[in-house]
């Protein structure tokens, strides 16, 4: 569904509240890119496309579509190369980009959850200042928790440097990000910055209190859960496979992480719990996790911050393209 805006509401007042610092971080093609207007987010059964314009110093969504993928066009997978259908794949993103009239030149490129391995170092864990010496001390560290050959994957960190969460490390097998990269090229896209969907959120979360919160991000076959303390993920969950279409196990999962936030996070009551419902209509998923909660979630809103118009089902779909834009400015 493409968008354009209409009369759009106030934009969200600022706060000084801390955000992690995530927007582009899983890759960057340039050292210092100036901020990108255009977004592709694969998801397991839909491409999206989102693009941006700045009208009297306020970002105004210009354009908001998504495109369904055929059966068997898509296959995540953390180890082997994603495209089934690489045509029809290149396709369907030639037909987003031209209903939202993005042309070729530099874009962000969010992808799904499981196609990336994170870990979270400690903190007080140093690391070396120059970024060959650290990135070999990362795939020694991630050398045995990665399914995959970790000399022949992207790696990436971002340190909390209040000291509060440590290190979040990403690693993704070059192959599998290659694949998409080489289509969006193919296009005349450059992906100037690569991120994926949960990190993305948590960097562009609307701003509340001091207390802990959870960010559940559910699409078809994946749900991830993340635990943020003061800006900073704690725990970071992403689980693949049938039964996360299925709210009552999804809510038995959040009950255990509920679980370890209390008993090894030494938490207590969540301030919120944002929801971004992409494998569901949020409705039915609503009531299930706020018997488990104790209160009801929250629908993750990435459009606060933008002019825009009427987004309907685009909403929930390209929440991940919405926070990667926002997550990247300062």
């Amino acid at each position: 569904m493409s968008t354009a805006p209409t009369a759009p509401p106030a934009l969200a007042p600022s706060r000084a509240k801390r955000r992690p610092a995530f927007g582009g971080w899983l890759r960057r093609q340039f050292v210092q890119p100036e901020p990108v207007f255009a977004a592709v987010e694969v998801r397991s059964d839909s491409l999206g496309v989102l693009r941006l314009s700045r009208e009297g110093g306020a970002l105004t969504v210009a354009a908001a579509t998504s495109v369904k993928l055929p059966e068997g066009c898509l296959k995540l997978s953390m180890t082997e190369p994603n495209l089934e259908a690489p045509e029809v794949f290149r396709e369907r993103l030639r037909s987003a980009l031209e209903r939202a009239g993005v042309g070729p030149g530099r874009a962000a490129l969010v992808l799904p959850d499981p196609l990336v391995r994170l870990t979270l170092l400690p903190p007080g864990e140093a690391l070396p200042r120059g970024r060959a010496q650290r990135d070999e001390l990362l795939r020694f560290k991630l050398r045995k928790s990665v399914p995959f050959e970790i000399r022949e994957a992207h790696v990436a960190c971002l340190q909390d440097r209040a000291g509060v969460g440590g290190t979040v490390v990403g690693a993704i097998f070059t192959p599998v990000l290659q694949g998409y990269e080489e289509v969006c090229r193919s296009l005349g896209l450059e992906p100037g910055l690569v991120q994926v969907s949960a990190l993305a959120l948590l960097s562009a979360a609307p701003e509340a209190d001091d207390r802990d919160w959870l960010l559940v991000n559910w699409e078809r076959g994946y749900v991830t859960l993340a635990l943020v303390r003061r800006g900073w993920p704690m725990l970071v969950r992403t689980l693949t496979g049938a039964s996360t279409l299925d709210p009552g196990e999804v809510s038995r999962e959040v009950a255990t992480t509920l679980l370890y936030h209390r008993e090894r996070l030494g938490g207590t009551a969540l301030g919120r719990v944002l929801l971004r419902s992409g494998a569901h209509p949020a409705a039915e998923v609503m009531g299930s996790l706020a018997e488990t909660l104790g209160f009801p979630p929250t629908l993750y809103d990435a459009w606060g911050q933008l002019q825009h118009g009427e987004l309907g089902p685009a909403g929930q779909a390209l929440a991940g393209a919405a926070a990667c834009l926002l997550g990247d400015r300062p």
